[in-house]
């Protein structure tokens, strides 16, 4: 019986694949939503001068490969989306205009929210024991119209600090029909490609939020969409390299080391490769797939909502020490996400989405659009 179940929630692709009814894999989807949990508290550990041993606990989530883990699975999921494509003129703008729905509309409230943050609670409110690291974050010579409009066009990580990926994203989606092109048409080109940007990311280590670092794993999603790449279809290496990921803040590199991020885009791949290739039951749950499918929003939406809550803390006068204050600040950071981020994810992302799609249905004859499966991403 669970076997008959499986089968009618679950469909298999022509290249073997496993995905719902809505073509999502659900286990890539669900291994989103451990990313944006890893990012958030991350973020949260941060926030207070905490001890040392804390903070080593808190380098356990380490955002900088759960970003990684998002760069890789987009270039996986993009290129997938762009197999029916004809990579003409509309196509490639069909492309960008799903692409710029499913990204934007999502960072509007959360911008918004930020800004209301920074207006009414930054600067008036203070908090004891703010942690060195948070210093860097909202900056005073940064509070301009500039950074303000540049926040709202995900350009600019002001508001919303995290956004900087956001603008990674949106130059690698600008290159995605490029790559997805190369994968699909030309395949003896990847290994040129990889290497190109591997070299890219060694050599120029200064570029605007490490774009030239982190686009190497666009490509590393593009090769295992096309299965470039061999399939791992070992069940136990998933926890193993996820293990291996959270380890990998320990290692004596720089935050942006180029050699760190090797690693992490190495295990990041194989963390895909098991879960394209084998089913991982316990990543299928509805609570996994849910936060997998708020993810986004989660991702969006956290920091500015520690930034409040903590703003509350100091405003009750709570006589907690730090370790105590980061416990609470986490759970209650957790606990208020999830259910903006579901709103978010409702009222916000899909109907985004929703629209872009019934703009291009409807127009698409007068244009010349080509339909073409859409980014989902």
């Amino acid at each position: 019986m669970a076997a008959i179940a499986e089968s009618r929630r679950f469909r298999r692709s022509s290249d073997g694949v496993l995905h719902d009814r809505s073509g999502h894999i659900v286990e890539l989807q669900s291994l989103r939503g451990i990313a944006a949990t890893a990012v958030l508290f991350g973020h949260v550990i941060g926030y207070y001068s905490i001890p040392d041993w804390l903070g080593d606990i808190g380098k356990l989530s380490n955002g900088r490969a759960a970003v990684v883990i998002f760069f890789v699975l987009s270039g996986y999921v993009l290129t997938r989306s762009l197999r029916a494509s004809t990579f003409d003129l509309p196509a490639v703008a069909r492309f960008y205009w799903q692409r710029w729905f499913r990204i934007y509309p999502a960072i509007w409230p959360a911008s918004l929210l930020g800004l209301g943050y920074l207006v009414m609670l930054h600067w008036q409110i203070p908090v004891d024991n703010i942690g060195p690291s948070f210093g860097r974050y909202f900056r005073t010579d940064r509070y301009d119209s500039l950074h303000i409009i540049g926040s709202f066009a995900g350009v600019q990580a002001f508001l919303l600090p995290q956004l900087w990926s956001i603008f990674v994203e949106i130059v690698a989606s600008i290159a995605m029909p490029g790559i997805a092109f190369v994968a699909l048409h030309r395949p003896r080109w990847m290994p040129q490609l990889l290497i190109i940007a591997a070299v890219v990311s060694f050599a120029i280590q200064h570029s605007p939020y490490d774009i030239c670092l982190y686009f190497m794993d666009f490509i590393v999603g593009a090769a295992l969409a096309m299965h470039l790449l061999p399939a791992v279809p070992f069940p136990w290496l998933v926890p193993v390299c996820l293990v291996a990921l959270s380890a990998t803040l320990f290692l004596p590199l720089s935050y942006v080391s180029p050699t760190a991020h090797l690693v992490e885009t190495f295990f990041s791949a194989m963390v895909i490769s098991v879960l394209i290739s084998t089913p991982i039951f316990w990543l299928r749950s509805r609570f996994m797939k849910f936060i997998g499918d708020i993810s986004y929003s989660i991702y969006l939406l956290h920091f500015v909502v520690f930034c409040f809550i903590a703003k509350v803390f100091a405003l009750a006068q709570l006589n907690l020490n730090t370790v105590a204050m980061t416990v609470l600040l986490a759970g209650a950071t957790y606990a208020v996400t999830i259910p903006l981020a579901w709103l978010s994810y409702e009222y916000v992302e899909r109907p985004g989405v929703g629209l872009g799609k019934a703009i291009l249905n409807r127009y698409s004859a007068k244009v010349g659009l080509k339909r073409a499966h859409s980014p989902t991403s």
